[in-house]
This record gives C-alpha cells, structure tokens and sequence, in this order.
C-alpha cells in the first residue's frame, strides 16, 4: 500500500499521451501538450476532465506523491480535442520500466487474459505503481482480476498457498511464474467493508492455521525472507538508534525523538514477547483487512508478495490489529457494528495460540512492535531501491514510524 497525501497546489507538466496503437503520441504544434494537475492529484481524471478522454494510467511520474515530472497515458480512442494532433515517435523507454508502463500494456493484458483462458467482455486498471499492477476483468462467470509483479517471487508463494491452503486464498485460475503474473477469480468484497464480525474472526483463524501448518522451509526454498524475532530484538533497537539512516528517510524529529526516547520501553516490550517462547512461524507479510476478502468461500487472502518463511507471529496480527484499529477507521462498518472489537479480535488471536486473556496486553504492545517489524524490513529492502520516478522510494518506512511512535503508549498499559 502506497499513501498519499492531499494537497491543492496546481502545478503545469508535458503530459505523453499514446494513441491506441502505441506508436504515436499526442502534440500541441510539435511538443508535447501541457496539462495542470494538482499534486498529489488523480491525474487520470485531469485529463478526462481538461480533455474528455478516457485513459489508462501507464505512469504518474511521481505526482500522486508531490513529485512533478512528465507522466505518460494511453488513450482509449483517437479521438482527440482540437488543439492537439497525433504524431508518430519513437521515445526512449522509462528507466527502470515495467511491462506494465509500456504503450502495448493493453494490448498485453487481453494476450494474459487469453492464456489464462479468460474470456473477458471488459476490462480496466486497478491500481499500478513501480512495483506491481491489478488489472480487472468482467467475465461471464464474474470478476477476475490480473496482477503482475517486478518480482516473480510472489507467483511462487501464490501457487505454493493455492495447492496447499486452498481456503485461505482466492481461486488461482494461471500462473507464469517467470513472467511475473496471476489471474485470480474475485474473492468477494474487501473486508474492511464487512460488518459481520465473524468474518473477521475467520479471517484470523485462516491466517494462524496457515502460520502454523506452512512450511518454512519450503517456503524459505521458494525465496521467502526470515525475519527471526531473536534477530529483530536487536535489529529494532539499532535501527532506532541510527539517526542519519531515520533522517535519510524523513521521519519527521519530533517523531524520532520520540521513538529514540522510548527505546528502554521498546526493549522491554520485546524481552516480554520472547518470554512467550513461540517459535517463529511463516508469515503473510502484509496481513492488514484491505489484503483480505470475504465471500462465498468465507474470509480468504490475498497478496502474497511479502510472504516470510519465518517471523515471529504477532508481527503479521499486529498488523492486523493496528490497520484495524487505527483512530482514522472508527468508521468501518465493523468498528461501528461492534464497540468491543478490539477486545473480540485480540480473544481470537490467543485461542489461535492456546494464550490466557491475562497476555491481551502484550498484543497491544505487538501492534508497535509490528509497525517497528516493519519498518526494518522495508529499509533492508528499499534503502538502496531504485525506480522509475527519481528521487523517490516507496514510504513503507516512515509511515511504519508514525504509526509506531503513535501507538507508542500501548508498550506502557
């Protein structure tokens, strides 16, 4: 998940708008037309806005996230406002491009969908950044929906879960491991829009059985990372320490103070975790109520890109619980449904591991400890990372930073 913030500043950009055909582009004169958008801005509906046109998205060029640069479209028809005319031209690829960012992205989906044996009657763009792109497809036999990945890892753990945890996932209908792409049937509705609180507690139990009946060393064969939680125990507290490295990811100062402050508190919390001595389990990686669905085969996950062969189990349902319980979604219908949510939650968490409700707290304190978990783990893999937009890095570190310096007080209760 990538955050963006609001803002209404307008700024002017030369927008690269193909043609259907991915070999000409849209021009004012013999230059590419500009456009303002506003950063942070939905740059998709600027442009049906400023030009009726209908487009896919191949790449913002950073503006969702305050970047400006040249962002580049495909148009859905040749049809095009008086000022601007078609020109055949040849262009340099992206840095660092995705198949997904390619002029012909359309014209590659419908061959996926084929393979897969999908007969499509429609379909369009989810979402689609550096890292991944969705893509759903109406069917006669209902929604289908393609991911493709930079990285093929995540089609190996998505075909490991499907043949083995067939209950916990959406159908798997194909899978080009090397190519870096799925096609899966729909798995209902997201289940953050869920009221029924026993979908939430499915949800949980699906995760634990699969923490606790995967194979780690399958999974570790399959390129999964692990995260031991001995490992961590000192990990967090050195990452805390390293100032430079927290101020190189823009973690505001009032916020490292904060986390820096409580590194004692932080220690504590985790030589109490270890105290419950449960072994280090495979992981979803990413396990919050938006990567979860809930429909006719019950509650089941998906996104299996950051999957681990081992990590302790409450940074998965620390997770769970944080993203849940965060002030920002006390209107989920959930939330609204049940005022003793959290209490409801955290009880399925311990019988899933056979814990007194004596140890409830030391879950809370595993939601900071989780956001702590995460941040480690996403600098180790986005510090050095490159993409297409410069100067840009996805912001999975201190968004996990914020939310732990906030939840710093549940280390405490």
């Amino acid at each position: 998940m990538l955050w963006r913030m609001a803002s209404s500043e307008k700024i002017q950009v030369p927008v690269i708008l193909w043609h259907p055909d991915g070999q000409r582009v849209a021009v004012q004169g013999r230059e590419f037309p500009r456009l303002e958008v506003e950063r942070h801005g939905n740059l998709k509906k600027t442009v049906q806005e400023a030009w009726q046109l209908a487009t896919w998205e191949l790449h913002d060029a950073g503006i969702a996230f305050g970047m400006t640069g040249t962002p580049r479209l495909l148009a859905l028809s040749g049809e095009l406002p008086a000022h601007l005319s078609w020109l055949e031209k040849d262009l340099p690829p992206l840095p660092f491009e995705q198949v997904w960012q390619r002029p012909d992205w359309q014209v590659c989906v419908r061959r996926r969908l084929e393979q897969a044996g999908v007969q499509a009657t429609d379909f369009s763009p989810v979402h689609s950044h550096d890292l991944t792109s969705i893509v759903r497809a109406q069917t006669p036999a209902g929604e289908v929906f393609l991911k493709t990945s930079s990285k093929p890892d995540e089609m190996r753990f998505k075909e490991y879960v499907a043949a083995d945890f067939p209950d916990v996932c959406p159908p798997l209908l194909a899978c080009q491991v090397q190519e870096g792409w799925q096609v899966t049937a729909s798995g209902g509705q997201l289940l953050d829009a869920v009221a029924d609180l026993t979908a939430w507690q499915q949800a949980i139990r699906r995760l634990t059985e699969f923490q606790q009946s995967a194979q780690a060393s399958r999974l570790a064969a399959l390129g999964a990372r692990a995260y031991p939680f001995e490992e961590m125990r000192e990990r967090i507290p050195a990452f805390l320490s390293d100032t430079p490295l927290l101020r190189s990811w823009v973690v505001p100062e009032e916020k490292i103070r904060a986390l820096q402050d409580a590194r004692p508190t932080i220690r504590q919390a985790l030589e109490k975790l270890a105290a419950l001595k449960l072994p280090d389990l495979p992981a979803h990686g990413d396990a919050h109520p938006r990567n979860a669905l809930y429909g006719e085969r019950g509650s089941v996950w998906f996104d299996w890109s950051e999957t681990l062969s081992a990590a302790h189990p409450f940074m998965d349902l620390g997770w769970f619980l944080g993203f849940t319980l965060h002030p920002a979604r006390q209107t989920l219908p959930v939330r609204q449904a049940h005022p003793e949510l959290e209490a409801h939650l955290t009880q399925s968490v311990l019988r899933a591991f056979d814990l007194p409700a004596t140890q409830a707290p030391l879950l809370g304190a595993a939601m900071t400890l989780a956001y702590l978990h995460r941040a480690v783990v996403y600098d180790e893999k986005f510090r050095e990372w490159q993409g297409n937009v410069p100067g840009w890095r996805p912001n999975y570190v201190p968004f996990s930073l914020r939310q732990a310096a906030r939840e710093l007080t549940r280390l405490r209760a």
